[in-house]
């Protein structure tokens, strides 16, 4: 009894053993494989250093990206410079893009999985082309999966357009945004401790004028009324610090936005090496503009060309504060007079 027990067992696994490698072997034609580490794009790896165009397409956005004198620009900004690290980033996540697995094929469960027509705003559909203008690749970006293939693996689910199989691959990448979110934001970046003197004329042309000898010294105002008590030190050096870690909010080329012929504050910043910053403040429509004139002597002169090259074509939306700050008027910087 025992010994038939065995043989049925010994039978079954035989059986089982058998179906698994027709499967394996081509028997399943449900199973839809795919080479270990087959790239979602494989033409896009030997062509990152020939690329000219890249195109970014989600719902009504679309982002183009112009290789300009060896750097990436933001087509719809004017060409305004790119983040090159963000573009980098992108590139080598799409040639990393590796299929691990078959998805479905069915349209209608597509927005599932984000990958259905990237007009209607879900997915992203990325285009690259080289310098012939030649298509490098195209593919559709659907949802992201955190850690989905473990040991801290990220997957994306992919789909070629004009394809129904969709897939999930291993690899992270972040396409997505506005076309300002891809600009390297970062305007100008001078400490406050450099700062020598701030003249600061509002748009009815009064003018005041902040000083000061050396960098650990406190501002004064220059030339200040009879019997004027100037502020705490903070206040007085708020100016003097508005041009630290300038960042746009938006960007245009002046020919597009030129500063007006009236309602123009200026503020004019000088540091202690002979750097000379003059900013033309203005609003459009509720938001601050600034474009900004840049010179400089001496020990600053190499300074102030290199970011006169990078500044001189552009007007600059800018926050608020950094507005705010340059618009300081003399009543702001002085206590009011005391009730007799």
């Amino acid at each position: 009894m025992q010994r038939r027990g065995f043989l049925i067992l010994l039978g079954a696994t035989v059986v089982l053993v058998v179906l698994a490698l027709v499967a394996a072997l081509g028997g399943d034609r449900n199973v839809v494989r795919v080479a270990p580490n087959e790239r979602a794009l494989p033409g896009l790896g030997p062509k990152l250093g020939d690329l000219a165009w890249l195109r970014l397409t989600h719902g009504p956005t679309k982002i183009n990206f112009a290789q300009i004198g060896g750097q990436w620009a933001v087509v719809e900004k004017g060409n305004y410079p790119a983040n090159q690290g963000k573009i980098r980033q992108l590139l080598l996540g799409l040639a990393d893009l590796s299929l691990v697995e078959a998805k479905t094929e069915r349209a209608e469960l597509f927005s599932r999985i984000g990958l259905d027509d990237p007009s209607n705003g879900n997915s992203t559909l990325v285009s690259v082309q080289d310098r012939s203008g030649a298509n490098v690749g195209e593919l559709i970006l659907g949802k992201r999966k955190f850690d989905r293939l473990g040991g801290g693996n990220d997957g994306v689910y992919v789909r070629k357009p004009g394809a129904d199989r969709t897939w999930l691959a291993r690899g992270t990448v972040e396409a997505n945004g506005e076309p300002v979110s891809w600009i390297d934001r970062r305007i100008i970046d001078i400490p406050e401790k450099r700062i020598a003197s701030v003249k600061l004329t509002g748009t009815d042309g009064a003018a005041v004028t902040l000083k000061r000898d050396k960098p650990e010294a406190g501002f004064t105002i220059e030339n200040p009324p009879a019997d004027s008590v100037a502020k705490a030190d903070m206040v007085l050096a708020k100016p003097a610090g508005a041009l630290e870690a300038v960042d746009l909010d938006d960007v245009k080329p002046t020919a597009e936005l030129p500063v007006p012929d009236r309602d123009v504050a200026t503020a004019t910043l000088t540091t202690f090496d002979g750097l000379n910053v003059e900013v033309f403040l203005f609003e459009r429509e509720g938001v601050n503009w600034a474009v900004f004139d840049v010179s400089g002597a001496g020990g600053a002169e190499a300074e102030a060309k290199a970011l006169a090259d990078k500044v001189s074509r552009w007007s600059y939306a800018i926050p608020a504060v950094k507005a705010n700050a340059l618009r300081t008027k003399l009543a702001d910087l002085v206590e009011p007079p005391k009730p007799s």
